[in-house]
């Protein structure tokens, strides 16, 4: 289902009326959208999941507080990355009491898909958003743009830098080194 700005503002408006399929369409289109959002924070697909799922019903329960149905994604986005900070929290929390006695002081023959990962996790949140939803979403720039609420211009430029921070990193941890 592609949803275009029109369509999305009637199946938003049809929601505020009540209609639960509309708001069911929506999250049909929005929840991959949405869990790379929240991996973008949390770095875990399955919480990941929970965050974007928790972020629905959210905004479902919090539909009428949404002043301008045309920025609906922008707004969902807004819930999950929230949501998903909140998760960050409890886990910190929770962390703070575990006994890091038993984790190894170093890694030692990380894949190379794990170093990037890393690198990615390293990033600042707006930067590890436009990395996860372009490059392990595949959207186009048009769609973050429409997710995240700003311009395509601001998503080039956000994955421009944040490639280059990227490279810079794995440049200084010698990934390219042989």
């Amino acid at each position: 289902m592609q949803v275009n700005g029109q369509l999305q503002a009637r199946l938003v408006e049809a929601a505020l009326a009540g209609n639960i399929e509309s708001f069911g369409e929506l999250c049909t289109y929005y929840y991959p959208s949405m869990v790379a959002i929240a991996y973008a924070v949390l770095a875990d697909h399955q919480l990941a999941e929970d965050a974007a799922q928790e972020a629905f019903a959210k905004a479902l329960t919090n539909l009428g507080k949404l002043n301008n149905a045309p920025k609906f994604a922008p707004w969902l986005a807004r819930i999950c990355r929230n949501t998903a900070v909140d998760m960050v929290r409890v886990k910190a929390r929770q962390a703070s009491s575990d006994d890091f006695s038993q984790l190894p002081d170093a890694r030692t023959d990380v894949p190379d898909a794990e170093i990037v990962r890393d690198a990615i996790a390293g990033l600042p949140e707006h930067d590890r958003e436009v990395i996860v939803l372009r490059y392990y979403n595949s959207l186009s720039y048009e769609q973050i743009s429409a997710v995240l609420g700003v311009s395509k211009a601001a998503i080039n430029g956000r994955l421009t830098r944040a490639k280059q921070k990227l490279a810079e990193h794995l440049n200084r941890n010698g990934f390219w080194e042989s």
